[in-house]
C-alpha cells in the first residue's frame, strides 16, 4: 500500500463523507418544506370544504328546498 494509493483513497472518502452530509442537509430542508405544504393543503381544504358547507346551509335556510 503506497502513500499515494492511501492518500487518493483518503481524499475519495472525504468527498464521499462531504457528500453525504450535503444529501442529509437537502433531505431535511425538503422535508421541512413538504411539511409545510402538507399543513396548508390541509387548511386549505378545511376552507374550501367549510365554505361550500356555509353555501348550502344558506341556500337551504333562504328557502332552496321548498316546492315552488
Amino acid at each position: 500500500m503506497t502513500d499515494e494509493w492511501r492518500r487518493a483513497i483518503e481524499k475519495r472518502l472525504q468527498s464521499l463523507e462531504l457528500r453525504s452530509a450535503v444529501d442529509e442537509v437537502h433531505r431535511s430542508n425538503v422535508e421541512g418544506r413538504l411539511s409545510g405544504i402538507e399543513e396548508a393543503l390541509k387548511w386549505l381544504v378545511r376552507v374550501i370544504l367549510g365554505a361550500l358547507l356555509m353555501g348550502a346551509m344558506g341556500y337551504a335556510l333562504a328557502g332552496g328546498l321548498t316546492p315552488a
